[in-house]
């Protein structure tokens, strides 16, 4: 019910791996189908990557504005982070907030000041700034690194090789959401080199119990997971 920080950064995995999901299961099919002169209807399918895009754009995604407040200098709180992403999103349609919600005349009590909401492929998502900049900045005091690391124990010390006095950096480290972005990258790239098949597993019903099936909950999630299309260009 109360998405943050952590949630946000699982949901761009997601979005990230529903697009790799697309490209090859979807467009890598149909231009096969073109290349070898195939006659089929070509079968229409959302492109999430303008959610991916939203949130990963290295000049204006929402990481990368969380990495500029966090690097601002003076007094820096979610408000700044929050009025940022408005101003940038005012038009984004996959993008909304209370004060966007205003300018563009829509009454929703569901959604709250200190919060944006993304609709991603799977749906609409309400997250709570608060503690952004925190968790993103991840800091850990230089001064508790070097103490770990003159502990003299092997295994200390290899997990806090940044206390090295030897390898004392000025530059700040990176961020949470700066290295999860680099993870996800690597991810990819190494999906990319792969030649896939997917397992969709679909939840049958909310209690857990045997042999039942809850038609709407199932057809949700046939549908968020894309599917719906994917059986149309295999069949």
């Amino acid at each position: 019910q109360d998405n943050g920080f952590e949630q946000f950064i699982i949901n761009y995995c997601n979005e990230k791996l529903q697009q790799i999901f697309i490209l090859m299961t979807l467009k890598e099919e149909q231009e096969e189908y073109v290349r070898e002169g195939i006659q089929w209807t070509p079968v229409e399918f959302f492109d999430n990557s303008i959610i991916c895009n939203l949130i990963e754009n290295s000049k204006c995604g929402i990481l990368a504005m969380l990495d500029e407040e966090c690097l601002r200098p003076g007094a820096v709180n979610e408000d700044t982070f929050l009025t940022k992403l408005n101003q940038l999103f005012a038009t984004h349609k996959h993008y909304e907030s209370k004060e966007t919600q205003n300018a563009r005349h829509v009454m929703d009590a569901s959604l709250p000041p200190q919060c944006f909401r993304i609709h991603h492929y799977a749906g609409k998502v309400t997250y709570n700034v608060t503690g952004f900049i925190e968790k993103n900045n991840d800091l850990l005091f230089r001064d508790l690194s070097q103490a770990m690391w003159a502990a003299q124990h092997t295994l200390l010390r290899s997990l806090f090789p940044e206390g090295d006095p030897q390898r004392v950096s000025l530059k700040l480290p990176p961020t949470a959401g700066f290295q999860f972005k680099a993870s996800v990258a690597t991810l990819m790239k190494n999906l990319y080199s792969k030649n896939p098949n997917y397992i969709r597993c679909i939840k049958p019903n909310e209690t857990k119990t045997a042999m039942l099936f809850t038609p709407e909950l199932v057809l949700a999630q046939i549908r968020y997971l894309g599917l719906m299309e994917n059986v149309r260009v295999r069949r």
